[in-house]
């Protein structure tokens, strides 16, 4: 699917691999900016379905991204679901993303748990064949937040916290999903979450399913690409040499850049303290 503007001044988009699977064929959407990388796997591996999906809203003057990565098994009828209901929600987390930057994240947190724990969502997920991973990021202002269940990643590439080998700022949770299995079902419900400030300079925000971690090295071999070429093009050339490897699952990325001003004077090298 395309973007799309809407009336509130809201680029979005959504794709789920039910939509289009993207089997053999490396695909590359632009979103306002924001790189959508789809690619269902290698038929000869035996690759038949795309049970990812994906949701981007980001608002027109960029002072902030909202995006969702999902990954699916057993079906995509869990991913799909998601998309749903974010969707049904749509106006309530965008009024949230554009209140003052000191509340954001918080309020997120506290308004998406508060929904995810409702009865209502709850039963809709027991009606579901299969559960998905989630991953869950926005960019407001100098700070990146996330909220993840599953094995999602996010990674945030910078050269000063490249150097020191600071790249994924999560680590991949398995056995933890939304749906028929459901973590928010539970009396505690597992997730990760947290809040990155961005250093002066410009970054590169990428998530990505685990499908692409079957390259060879994973990633680490490809951040300084993904870091210093144009990114619809790097992120295609990575998801074409998925394709050329041979690999069998599918795998969503989704990137994009922010550059952040030095706001804050932080210091150009750890403390040794």
């Amino acid at each position: 699917m395309s973007a799309n503007h809407s009336v509130d001044g809201i680029i979005d988009y959504k794709w789920s691999g039910s939509m289009n699977m993207y089997v053999d064929e490396p695909h590359i959407e632009v979103v306002a900016e924001v790189i959508v990388g789809q690619y269902g796997g290698n038929s000869s591996a035996g690759a038949n379905k795309n049970e990812d999906a994906a949701l981007v809203w980001v608002h027109q003057d960029r002072s902030w991204e909202f995006v969702m990565l999902l990954d699916a098994h057993h079906s995509s009828q869990s991913a799909d679901y998601m998309l749903q209901m974010l969707e049904s929600r749509r106006t309530a987390i965008i009024h949230l993303l554009n209140s003052p930057a000191a509340n954001v994240f918080q309020a997120l947190h506290d308004d998406l748990l508060a929904f995810f724990t409702s009865e209502a969502f709850l039963s809709g997920c027991r009606e579901l064949t299969g559960e998905t991973s989630c991953m869950l990021c926005v960019r407001r202002g100098a700070y990146l937040w996330w909220f993840n269940v599953g094995d999602c990643l996010v990674h945030l590439l910078h050269p000063e916290l490249m150097r020191f080998g600071q790249t994924a700022l999560n680590q991949r949770s398995f056995y933890e999903w939304v749906g028929n299995v459901n973590t928010f079902d539970k009396s505690v419900p597992g997730y990760s979450t947290g809040v990155r400030e961005l250093r002066e300079g410009r970054h590169v925000v990428l998530l990505t399913t685990d499908g692409i971690l079957e390259l060879e090295n994973g990633l680490q071999e490809h951040y300084g690409k993904l870091y210093e070429r144009e990114l619809a093009s790097a992120v295609h050339e990575l998801l074409t040499s998925a394709h050329q490897h041979g690999i069998k699952d599918s795998a969503t990325m989704i990137a994009w850049s922010v550059a952040a001003a030095d706001h804050t004077h932080m210091p150009s090298y750890p403390s040794d303290g």
